[in-house]
């Protein structure tokens, strides 16, 4: 097991990840990448950004492709589209998950976006077993406080994932499973993981950690009752994560979804990555290199 963080393919944030000792990554791209199918000479930069991660010994555990709102019908071919890029991309690559959301029909109780997805990811689970790639959703509600209501992906929620994993009846489809999600669902995180490690396909490492006195008060649906941060600075047992995962059989690697945390911020240009290598020891990459540090302890090859 592998600990990286999710990144573009940028260089700098390569040599960065080189420098801290980090050996996974999971690859953000958009329908703009020109490494998908589709952009002109596609493979060459497929190639070449393959070449420099694995130049600087980082691993590409997963492919980060998905995350819009794949039950939107006025962007349905748009998505449907994307996604089939991302599962050749990933074939082409050798790297064996992608992840993103499931989608959700908006402004409608969670239940009635289970046919819908049954109809949309019958046919990628299908397209994604026959190149022998997994697709793993994470459980990200994207609602208001990181809760269900307003939210754009209906896999958010125990109840369902089991409803959704059983209307398609694919084993290509499981999680990418995030802890700070559930506990700001008030779900146990170890608990859920010891009932749904088989279905773990990637681990996105972010924490949260829950105010009580806040919570008391105001209730969860009030700022500062639950606040998502980088591992180590949570109520997450990140030790015990990855005693279950390694039980349940789970081979993948983890990596660390930073940009939440209110403290370890700040060095960020717009679009989520700094400028250069230099280390804002009062940003996220401090931040990403202290979470580093704190699960490394805790995997065989971090």
């Amino acid at each position: 097991m592998r600990i990286g963080f999710l990144q573009r393919y940028d260089n700098l944030r390569i040599d960065f990840a080189k420098k801290v000792g980090f050996k996974s990554a999971e690859l953000l791209v958009t329908p703009e990448s020109d490494c998908l199918p589709g952009s002109t000479d596609w493979q060459k930069n497929a190639e070449k950004l393959q070449a420099k991660f694995s130049d600087s010994d980082i691993r590409i555990s997963c492919i980060g492709g998905l995350y819009v709102n794949h039950l939107d019908e006025k962007d349905a071919q748009k998505f449907a589209e994307y996604t089939k890029n991302v599962i050749l991309l990933a074939e082409y690559l050798k790297v064996p998950v992608i992840a993103g959301f499931g989608g959700k029909i908006i402004d409608k109780p969670l239940e009635e976006s289970i046919e819908p997805f049954k109809q949309v990811w019958s046919k990628h689970a299908k397209f994604a077993e026959e190149r022998g790639i997994r697709i793993a959703f994470e459980n990200c509600p994207m609602g208001t406080f990181h809760l269900p209501p307003g939210g754009n992906n209906c896999v958010c929620t125990p109840l369902m994932w089991e409803a959704c994993f059983d209307a398609v009846g694919s084993d290509a489809l499981g999680l990418e499973w995030d802890p700070s999600h559930l506990i700001g669902m008030m779900i146990d995180p170890i608990a859920n993981l010891r009932a749904w490690v088989s279905r773990v396909y990637h681990v996105h490492a972010k924490d949260a950690k829950v105010y009580p006195e806040n919570l008391a008060k105001n209730g969860i649906y009030a700022p500062g009752s639950v606040e998502h941060c980088f591992p180590g600075f949570g109520d997450t047992d990140w030790a015990q994560v990855t005693k279950e995962l390694i039980r349940g059989g789970y081979r993948g690697d983890m990596n660390i979804e930073g940009w939440h945390d209110r403290v370890y911020n700040g060095n960020m240009k717009p679009n989520g990555y700094p400028e250069n290598l230099k280390i804002d020891t009062n940003g996220e990459d401090l931040g990403l290199i202290l979470t580093y540090r704190h699960l490394a302890q805790f995997v065989d090859e971090p």
